[in-house]
């Protein structure tokens, strides 16, 4: 079936937030996500391919196959619909409609998750992809953010994600100190990341509940929050760079709060 008018507008229109919520839907763009989201057995309710991708791809032929086996309802279109929808330069050829999951208000301890990550305020969307990328290679299942964060349903949270958005819990919280007195009230140690934190990552606890701790990109760690943590942790520089990567400095301090 082709593409319809007012579902090439569906499409575009899931690039806001509102949009989203209205129909219970988000976007998903490019094989790779596609692949993943069926891997994990998201629920997808359509997907578009291009005429190419569909005819002249292995890739587009196998993947249509695997839709068509998931039942999800498969609609054709051009080049240029696949770049009508779209917000990347480089469109691959597919997209999809998946249902918008309940994003879980944090209201008590999470007694049975190892290592939590906490984002005080992720306000970039691509900077959000990565943080939950990064934590799903540590293993790390469940991520809470704080009020200023991304909606973990943006097309470029889900695009740079890299399909983790389909395996981490996302939990939301309009106070992140009730979040951390919480958890420390049932056992939980918490560390912020902070530039000039008391411990070294090697420092870092690899038993027992535990926590990290991060700020907003350019604001970092508030005061309030630092002091109900644990305490602070530092990554030591060489260089003359005049912050780390958010995502590489989380990536660090994962790999020593989760252990070998």
């Amino acid at each position: 079936m082709a593409l319809t008018k007012a579902n090439l507008k569906l499409y575009r229109s899931l690039r806001e937030a509102e949009s989203r919520k209205e129909s219970g839907l988000f976007l998903v763009e490019g094989p790779e996500l596609v692949k993943e989201a069926l891997r994990e057995g998201w629920a997808l309710q359509e997907a578009v391919l291009t005429h190419e991708f569909n005819a002249e791809s292995v890739t587009g032929r196998d993947l249509r196959k695997l839709l068509t086996l998931a039942g999800v309802h498969i609609e054709m279109g051009s080049a240029s619909d696949l770049e009508r929808l779209s917000d990347t330069r480089t469109p691959q050829g597919i997209a999809a409609l998946a249902k918008l999951p309940k994003i879980g208000e944090y209201s008590k301890p999470l007694k049975n998750v190892e290592v939590l990550l906490i984002c005080e305020s992720i306000s970039d969307p691509g900077n959000l992809g990565a943080l939950l990328r990064t934590a799903d290679w540590f293993g790390v299942t469940e991520v809470i953010l704080g009020p200023g964060s991304a909606d973990p349903f943006n097309p470029k949270v889900v695009r740079s994600s890299a399909g983790s958005i389909f395996r981490v819990r996302v939990w939301r919280t309009a106070d992140v100190n009730r979040v951390l007195q919480g958890e420390k009230t049932s056992g939980r140690q918490l560390f912020a990341a902070t530039a000039n934190g008391d411990l070294l990552p090697g420092q870092l606890p690899h038993q027992n509940p535990r926590g990290l701790v991060v700020g907003h990109e350019k604001r970092g760690v508030s005061e309030q929050v630092i002091a109900a943590c644990t305490a602070t942790v530092r990554i030591a520089g060489k260089g003359r760079a005049e912050s780390l990567n958010l995502s590489v400095a989380t990536g660090i301090l994962l790999h020593n709060l989760c252990g070998d």
